[in-house]
């Protein structure tokens, strides 16, 4: 039998990540606190399934096979029972996260990786007071995991070193990409990158610069582009005729001088809000999102089946 991973949680990340770690070879256990909503994933889970088997994006698998070893379950015992590695999906409240890390570690043994979803909360927030605190961490996905392999490995001060290392292996087994971070910071790696990005967006529009839709092309048909496949400091080295250093000297004052004007931030609220979601709900209305949503998916399955055949063709 398979070993088990249990989803604490059956949101959009718990059903996401429940499709990672079955594709993986794993059993998985689904619950949520919420009355049907474990159950209630199970059909959608299949339909993602379906869509990347659709593409071969299932490690050889079908989705039948996939979705057979991914299970309901009522109570977070029955969840957590023989388990190896328990994924938290809660909702990113403090509160919330500490009572679901006491419960846990009082129910599961010693060797069990305790690891969080969670976006924003460092785990020595939440873990501190535990016995079991040593197996506690984070395992930050960016949505949707199942085509964007990327994983942030956040240990607290006290996790013990070769709990990182194990998940880190066994992930990189089932086909994701782990980074570990080798100190807690505020929003990890990706939203750090992320953030700056989203406020000098809205800052634009805020600005007059250009629509929502012109700043969304600048992002989707130009800068996004090297970025599907090289990070923005190998851009820098590959931009200057002799590498990074070169690109620093060249570019670093404009650079302080763009940063310069980013300093007062605009509110994400009032009529810059109103504008864009105006503009947004007029060629999306919000009964759509979820189609588009899967049009994203599918979009991001096909770059995954691109790349993926990029890394074994282009040298």
């Amino acid at each position: 039998m398979a070993e088990r991973i249990a989803m604490i949680g059956s949101g959009i990340i718990g059903r996401a990540f429940a499709v990672c770690f079955s594709r993986g070879g794993y059993e998985v256990t689904l619950y949520d606190p919420i009355d049907g909503v474990a159950e209630a994933a199970l059909p959608r889970i299949r339909e993602t399934c379906e869509d990347l088997e659709d593409v071969g994006l299932l490690n050889g698998r079908t989705a039948d096979d996939v979705v057979s070893r991914i299970s309901a379950v009522k109570t977070m015992e029955e969840a957590v029972e023989a388990a190896i590695h328990v994924q938290e999906n809660a909702p990113e409240t403090l509160e919330v996260k500490l009572d679901l890390f006491g419960k846990l570690d009082k129910l599961c043994g010693d060797d069990v990786v305790l690891a969080s979803s969670s976006s924003s909360i460092v785990a020595s927030k939440f873990t501190e007071h535990l016995d079991g605190r040593h197996r506690c961490m984070i395992v930050h996905p960016t949505n949707p995991p199942y085509v964007v392999p990327i994983l942030e490995l956040v240990p607290a001060p006290w996790t013990d070193a070769a709990i990182v290392k194990k998940t880190r292996a066994r992930l990189e087994e089932m086909g994701q990409a782990p980074i570990t971070l080798n100190k807690e910071v505020t929003g990890f790696i990706m939203n750090r990158l992320q953030s700056p990005i989203l406020h000098e967006a809205f800052r634009l529009v805020a600005m007059g610069v250009a629509t929502p839709e012109d700043v969304d092309r600048a992002m989707s048909e130009g800068i996004s582009q090297r970025w599907s496949f090289i990070g923005p400091l190998e851009v820098g080295d590959l931009n200057a005729p002799n590498g990074i250093r070169e690109y620093a000297e060249r570019y670093e004052p404009m650079n302080r001088n763009i940063a310069a004007e980013q300093r007062d931030l605009v509110p994400w609220a009032g009529p810059l809000i109103d504008y864009i979601e105006e503009r947004f709900r007029a060629r999306l209305p919000i009964d759509k999102l979820k189609d588009r949503q899967r049009w994203r998916d599918r979009r991001l399955m096909a770059l995954a089946v691109h790349k993926q055949w990029a890394k074994e063709n282009i040298t």
